[in-house]
């Protein structure tokens, strides 16, 4: 069953992901959301004749495409779902746990994806939300399989966030809040680590290293 307020809350977060400027215009990046009673994933469209997407600031609720985990659309609405709709689904299969996806473009990340780099563990809030080191994962043609396959790979099971190569980042979430917070820390740890390499190499901390035992 089809609820309409998944539609609504996925309008507003896509809203909010142009507002972030996490996304450069038109359909740059997109975002999704799982319902966890029925499984069906909420998705941003494909633009067409009939709908343009100067930004995705402009989107509506009615826009929103609804699918089944295996692709299968809800609605005979004539709106196909966003090109990336296989990374968001191989992600959700492989992770039970995760509710909410943001594709995005945002700059600092993106400049790690565009070197192939992985961002380092340097600070401490990257192990608390990020879960440690995040992958650039090899390289996949946009809308492809290969690519859902790879981002899917990188993020294993304990990741919140990877890196396309060439591309931009995929964060994950049990929640839309949760995702773009990890998408929050994303962007703060690829800035900070490419700011530290202008006054030296940046220092890498081990994930055992957080958190003092008192506080375990």
């Amino acid at each position: 069953m089809i609820e309409q307020h998944f539609k609504e809350e996925l309008a507003r977060a896509t809203r909010l992901f142009w507002k972030k400027e996490l996304t450069p215009g038109q359909d740059s990046g997109d975002l999704s959301i799982r319902d966890p009673e029925t499984g069906l994933i909420y998705i941003c469209p494909r633009p067409n004749e009939t709908l343009m997407i100067p930004n995705w600031g402009v989107i509506t609720a009615e826009d929103m495409v609804v699918m089944d985990i295996d692709g299968n659309l809800m609605e005979d609405s004539g709106i196909l779902a966003t090109v990336e709709a296989p990374t968001h689904l191989h992600i959700y299969r492989a992770r039970p746990n995760v509710r909410a996806i943001i594709h995005s473009h945002a700059v600092w990340s993106s400049a790690f994806a565009v070197a192939g780099r992985n961002i380092p563990l340097v600070l401490a809030e990257q192990a608390l939300f990020l879960g440690g080191e995040i992958i650039c994962a090899e390289y996949g043609k946009v809308g492809s399989e290969k690519l859902a396959e790879n981002m899917t790979r990188a993020l294993g099971q304990d990741k919140m966030a990877v890196l396309m190569r060439n591309h931009g980042a995929v964060c994950v979430g049990e929640s839309m809040d949760e995702a773009f917070i990890v998408s929050d820390f994303l962007e703060k740890g690829a800035q900070t680590t490419l700011l530290a390499h202008l006054i030296a190499t940046p220092i890498e901390i081990s994930p055992d290293d957080i958190l003092d035992d008192s506080l375990l």
